[in-house]
């Protein structure tokens, strides 16, 4: 199992002078320029009905976001007017910064005004930039040489119009004159109006792909130059949520690209990345040793250069002007043990070659991945590159910009890429990568308990394999033991304040197999926490990893969620006390599409298990189902993941104890049950004239099964009880090992009353019965209604409670009570017989005999 830790990404001064002075040599100087509007700009129409203030967003929206661009020219216009609402939007809407690079682009700005009640103020002038240089991948050791002009913008206030324009001219001669580009018509804010247009010579064959009910465009033609003409108004914001896949793009937008196939991207990207085929200097003296050392075995001479070329090799790119997608000459890569992902790539394909391994650099898109085959053929559509080799006749396909990868020969691990574009010559569409078998995380975490006062001793060992005993392996060499220790003690210490170190961290690691384990040693002194009330000592656990991996979904997210994939844990966390534990196994699961839950809890002697799988099956979740994911969340998060114990010694050693206060709690409801019955029983009611005993109705027929139901029923609850173990101690203690025990116990209490009730009720209506007396149809009826009223809210109850499969018997006892009220509400209700059969009142001197023609003629009166 991962733990936090802390992995400090630091550019030596050496470094950054190599960098900035590399920058400095080839960059050319970033300037603002001030100039006129394009002429060949077109005209955009005015538009000034605005939107619902409801859906604007950080107190501002675009009134206009305009975008020309001239293909021939190599040059795009922007013009936008950003209208203040309120206060928040002077905060977000009050700085201008545009990013360029230098090497091969103009910047020229044409406009700064800010418009205060319909009059405008210039703001334009060169000083009121400052150049910045703008690398944001430098954290990710990537300098691209790009600068931002920053314009922070002074007095703006509440109803403000800012309105700036600007062009940049240039393209980037690596991709020699062809034009590929993403048109967007929708943002993540409120857009008023959007106005664009794309211009190129009739000459030029541009594709064209639009993506999310891209508007229809306007075509003309003059002067042998095509136009297409994008508008549109009242925008909204397109749906977008921090936890979507880096592939789900909601924005209308339009892709343009000249490549007509993947063969022609294929040429381009090999003509400016060939492989090294002469080989000299150091690095023909290492590959000669690789060689030597090899001999014949292909796969020996694969892993050694690739074991190079990784861990050697460290990951960091100067990527300015035209090296934004052209490789740096091998040799020079391996000379000074540095470069990007493409050169990392090509040094290891001229590598693989040189010792007689077809190999090929492989361009990858690491967020569209098996989409990127949505894209029509294009230059801009890749941020990776990879390599794959044919070894032995298998195909093998290589990240060389992952650090420690082992194992033997072809076994190596690849993520998930999808699809890639094989830089080979005559290659004409993208190849589907093969998905690699990902690796898993088991992590043992072992609790003894000698007695409630000693130090709980923890050992964990966890166990890494393939790509994630890749990933802990390169952690722990980027950490450092020391601080790795440190952060696994960290990790604890948020559960455990007074945890200690016994031993440092042992890493056993089978290069070969591809698996790391580490075994960890601590000593806790405040494992237990005692009840202040009851004296009681508690524990709990929880499967915080599993937890960090699950997304945070809100009611506003409507967009899919990207997942950790892949990701595999099992957790097992094994406590053992000195007398042993009285729970029943329980099994817990959670199946999805897109990934696997499952908690068992089982006992072995005096050890307790508690083992939680959980796998993400997919890359995300989509949205239709997110509700059921985000209740799995909640399920996992609160109550699945966690588990508490209490340990008190006695209570162990004498599992099988009475629970005493459930059972005074029962005799209580039997003593008020038994006085209500003999109130309700000697409650007056009017006779009618019939003879005592002799002219009875006798019992007989369908009511003989009511008599045998009443008395079998107060013998069964009872049975019931004390073999569900509600009247004992250890099962009462053991609702404590739950993060809700307290609901827990609140059923168990509610189910001891009801089936107390249940039994008394049906006692009391036998003797009614026994007696004939002519309360007991009213009675008995309320006897059937309250055992279904309480089979159903008892199930009710357990359902709110209960964190796993509910027992079919809750549901078996509404069936049963529901079955009994249909048939014997309804005869009690209408039988001639029951109302012929239960007629004796309270007390006896409301009865008196009287002839049959007595009756009648007494009637007749």
């Amino acid at each position: 199992m991962y733990k936090p830790y802390s992995r400090i990404i630091l550019f030596t001064v050496a470094v950054l002078i190599t960098v900035l002075g590399y920058g400095a040599a080839n960059a050319a100087e970033p300037v603002v320029h001030i100039s006129p509007k394009p002429t060949w700009t077109s005209a955009c129409k005015p538009y000034n009905q605005k939107p619902s203030l409801r859906t604007v967003e950080d107190g501002y929206f675009f009134e206009l976001i305009e975008h020309q661009v001239h293909v021939e020219k190599q040059a795009d216009y922007h013009h936008y007017i950003r209208q203040i609402v309120s206060e928040p939007g002077i905060q977000n809407g009050s700085e201008i910064k545009i990013s360029f690079d230098p090497t091969f682009e103009r910047l020229d700005f044409h406009d700064i005004t800010v418009w205060r009640d319909n009059k405008p103020y210039n703001r334009l002038k060169v000083s009121a930039f400052k150049i910045l240089a703008d690398e944001q991948e430098l954290s990710n050791f990537i300098y691209q040489g790009t600068y931002s002009a920053l314009c922070i913008l002074s007095d703006i206030r509440k109803g403000d119009r800012i309105e700036y324009s600007y062009t940049i001219t240039g393209r980037n001669p690596i991709f020699h004159g062809r034009y590929c580009s993403d048109l967007y018509f929708q943002w993540n804010e409120t857009i008023e109006h959007q106005y664009t247009t794309l211009i190129f010579s009739n000459q030029r064959k541009l594709n064209m792909k639009s993506f999310n009910a891209v508007s229809k465009p306007i075509i003309s033609e003059t002067n042998g130059l095509k136009q297409y003409q994008w508008e549109d108004f009242q925008i909204k914001p397109a749906l977008y949520d921090e936890n979507q896949p880096a592939w789900f793009d909601s924005r209308a937008h339009v892709m343009v690209s000249e490549y007509n196939s993947w063969a022609e991207v294929t040429d381009w990207a090999l003509g400016i990345n060939p492989a090294k085929v002469v080989v000299k200097g150091e690095l023909a003296a290492e590959i000669a040793k690789l060689k030597s050392a090899a001999g014949n075995d292909k796969e020996k001479y694969f892993r050694s250069a690739v074991k190079i070329v990784q861990d050697e090799v460290r990951y960091m790119g100067i990527e300015i002007g035209q090296y934004s997608h052209r490789a740096n000459d091998p040799e020079k890569v391996f000379n000074q043990r540095y470069g990007d992902c493409k050169d990392k790539s090509l040094l290891l394909v001229s590598m693989l070659k040189a010792g007689g391994i077809d190999a090929n650099m492989v361009l990858i898109n690491t967020e569209m991945r098996s989409r990127v085959d949505q894209y029509i053929p294009a230059h801009n559509i890749f941020n990776h590159a990879v390599v794959v080799a044919t070894l032995n006749g298998k195909q093998v396909w290589v990240d060389a910009t992952i650090d420690y990868q082992r194992g033997l020969g072809a076994d190596i691990w690849f993520p998930n890429y999808g699809k890639g574009l094989v830089l080979k010559p005559g290659n004409t569409g993208l190849t589907t990568i093969p998905v690699s078998k990902s690796g898993t995380i088991t992590c043992v975490e072992n609790f003894t308990v000698k007695n409630e006062k000693a130090p709980v001793i923890l050992n964990v060992k966890t166990t890494y394999t393939l790509n994630e005993a890749d990933g802990i392996r390169d952690r722990l060499a980027s950490s450092g033991m020391a601080e790795t220790e440190k952060s696994y003690l960290k990790y604890y210490a948020k559960t455990y304040n007074k945890i200690e170190a016994k031993d440092s961290i042992a890493v056993i690691d089978d290069e070969k197999k591809n698996i790391l384990t580490t075994v960890e040693k601590y000593e806790i002194s405040d494992f237990f926490k005692k009840d202040s009330v009851s004296g009681a000592n508690t524990a709990y656990f929880y499967a915080e990893y599993i937890k960090d991996k699950l997304p945070v979904i809100t009611n506003q997210t409507k967009t899919p969620v990207d997942v950790t994939f892949p990701f595999d844990e099992d957790y097992t966390i094994n406590l053992e006390l000195p007398s042993g534990w009285d729970i029943r196994t329980t099994h817990n699961e959670i199946k999805r599409d897109a990934y696997r839950f499952t908690s068992d809890y089982s006992v072995a002697g005096k050890v307790l298990s508690l083992n939680y799988k959980f796998t993400y099956l997919k890359d995300f979740v989509p949205v239709d189902q997110l509700e059921q994911f985000k209740k799995d969340i909640k399920e996992l998060a609160d109550h699945a993941l966690s588990y508490g114990i209490t340990y008190t010694p006695d209570a162990v050693e004498k599992p099988s104890t009475v629970n005493q206060w459930m059972v005074n709690l029962a005799l209580f409801i039997v003593l008020i049950s038994g006085i209500a019955g003999v109130l309700i029983y000697r409650m007056e009611t009017p006779g009618i004239l019939f003879s005592y005993g002799s002219t009875f109705v006798p019992i007989g027929g369908w009511l003989i099964l009511i008599c045998i139901g009443l008395v079998v029923t107060p013998i069964s609850v009872i049975i019931s009880l004390v073999n569900k173990n509600y009247f004992d101690q250890s099962a009462w203690n053991h609702l404590n090992t739950y993060s809700y025990a307290a609901a827990l116990k609140s059923q168990q209490v509610f189910s001891v009353l009801g089936y107390v009730i249940i039994a008394c009720y049906a006692i009391f209506c036998l003797v009614l019965f026994l007696k004939r007396r002519d309360i007991l149809p009213k009675y008995i009826i309320g006897y059937f209604s309250f055992a279904l009223a309480f089979h159903v809210a008892n199930y009710v109850f357990i359902a709110s409670v209960t964190h796993y499969e509910i027992p079919q018997e809750y549901f078996n006892g509404i069936t049963r009570s529901a079955v009994v009220a249909a048939i014997w509400i309804p005869y009690f209700l209408k039988s001639s017989r029951v109302h012929e059969t239960f007629i004796v009142p309270y007390p006896s001197y409301n009865y008196s005999y009287e002839p049959p023609h007595v009756l009648q003629n007494s009637e007749a009166e």
